[in-house]
């Protein structure tokens, strides 16, 4: 699959959720969603961060809007970041999803309308390029941060030397985190 393909079936599987996430009418739906939403999404910007950003960037001469694509992954990773920590049950946590959605809508409508970093990538990048990337990016999933850590650095080659202990660590956090939750839904 082609590096743009993956990327914008990861923003439809996120759409599908953040429409989810407005019809659910339970806290617990909620949380689960959320945390979806935030595991996704983190790995979706670190994908982008440390394999297309920069092969993009590499091809054109200006960088094209790859700056303004990390600066808005780093608005993202705030918010994350806070709506992993918010109880769902805090009287801001509908508005701040919401935000987070609405910040995450306008970053996916800059990437893929028309010359947006997507077009950028077709006309800098070869078919094989874009096929080769994202059989590196698919290969990556699995070794990405899946929390968000806005203050890690967003560039190559620290995001991408902090990357693997960091994404060991956040699958020790997800497993423990489920264990408790797992433990909590069984109680209740």
């Amino acid at each position: 699959m082609n590096s743009i393909t993956l990327l914008t079936q990861d923003h439809r599987n996120v759409e599908a959720l953040f429409k989810r996430f407005e019809a659910a009418e339970d806290e617990r739906q909620k949380r689960d969603i959320a945390d979806k939403v935030i595991e996704q999404l983190s790995i979706h910007a670190e994908l982008e961060e440390q394999l297309f950003y920069p092969a993009l960037k590499a091809k054109l001469d200006d960088g094209g809007d790859v700056i303004e694509g990390i600066e808005e992954h780093h608005l993202a990773k705030v918010s994350l970041w806070e709506l992993e920590r918010l109880p769902v049950s805090a009287p801001n946590f509908d508005a701040k999803f919401k935000i987070m959605a609405e910040l995450i809508r306008h970053h996916v409508e800059e990437e893929e309308g028309e010359g947006g970093i997507f077009a950028q990538a077709r006309k800098a990048m070869k078919a094989n390029e874009l096929a080769a990337l994202g059989e590196r990016m698919e290969k990556a999933k699995a070794t990405v941060p899946s929390r968000p850590h806005p203050l890690a650095p967003p560039v190559p080659p620290f995001n991408s030397i902090l990357g693997l202990p960091v994404a060991v660590l956040d699958k020790v956090v997800n497993a423990g985190k489920g264990v408790v939750q797992g433990a909590l839904r069984r109680v209740s």
